[in-house]
């Protein structure tokens, strides 16, 4: 089992960019507060309601001793939503996945750091020749919004805060836990800060944030996952997968080009997340 869960990883790679395909064309519709405080409010309800509907320990779910780090990892949360669904105005849905996995190079310095995770050479050049095929992809000289870009860049810093959070966090609380504070705080966090710039009133939009929720939630549940038996480092690169995922989204729905370049990027990609699941 131990040796499938790492494969989590990329099951949750599926529904993020599900789910960056859902906030991109409800961006047509909502404002990037509206997409945010309703996907974290909606996230919360359906998670009290599971839990009930279990019939958990509701104290034994949401008892937890690191409140400090679920508070940290919420802040992170809510900047690296806001900002990388805002980037989505300015950016494709692949150049902005794409960008965001300057990620992995942060994480893997800070997981080193903090973790005290010694990165293996050839994992080391994995991750450069990794983002070499993420360079390609993402057709640097196309990107036309340097706005779109520097808000993709601090989204992934932010990212790569939550990932350290929820690498910790999943090896001292419940899944579950861990998801319903996340979902909580930033409800409480959001609607304090733009309350004034959030539409409450019930419409025809409200399914289609349920729906956007549950796939968010199947991402976090899926990612928290991956990283309970794991190095931190050595899961965070197989979220490569999801710039694949996004650059097939993209060509389906937007009419994105695909040229052979880009091709030879998405194989750079498969190769290098294959070989470090392999190492």
């Amino acid at each position: 089992m131990s040796k499938i869960i790492p494969f989590y990883q990329i099951i949750s790679c599926f529904f993020f960019a599900l789910l960056g395909l859902q906030i991109k064309l409800q961006l047509q519709e909502s404002s990037i507060e509206d997409i945010v405080f309703h996907r974290s409010l909606f996230g919360t309800v359906i998670l009290f309601f599971f839990v009930i509907f279990r019939k958990d320990n509701i104290e034994e779910v949401f008892k937890t001793k690191n409140f400090n780090i679920h508070l940290i990892r919420s802040i992170f949360g809510i900047l690296a939503m806001f900002f990388g669904y805002k980037s989505l105005i300015y950016l494709s849905l692949a150049q902005a996945s794409t960008i965001g996995f300057t990620k992995v190079f942060f994480t893997c310095i800070i997981s080193s750091i903090i973790f005290m995770e010694k990165i293996r050479i050839s994992i080391f050049f994995s991750i450069i020749f990794g983002f070499f095929g993420v360079f390609l992809i993402a057709n640097p000289d196309q990107i036309n919004s340097k706005l779109g870009l520097y808000m993709s860049l601090f989204s992934a810093l932010c990212v790569s805060g939550g990932i350290i959070s929820i690498s910790y966090l999943s090896k001292k609380d419940k899944t579950l836990t861990i998801l319903f504070y996340h979902s909580i705080l930033s409800t409480i966090i959001f609607f304090t800060i733009f309350n004034n710039k959030i539409n409450l009133t019930l419409s025809d939009i409200t399914i289609k944030y349920i729906l956007l929720t549950f796939t968010a939630l199947a991402g976090q549940f899926f990612n928290t996952e991956s990283y309970k038996n794991d190095k931190t480092h050595k899961v965070v690169i197989l979220s490569y997968s999801r710039i694949i995922f996004s650059t097939i989204f993209g060509f389906l729905f937007f009419n994105d080009k695909i040229s052979l370049i880009n091709l030879f990027g998405v194989f750079i990609v498969i190769l290098t997340t294959f070989f470090v699941q392999k190492k």
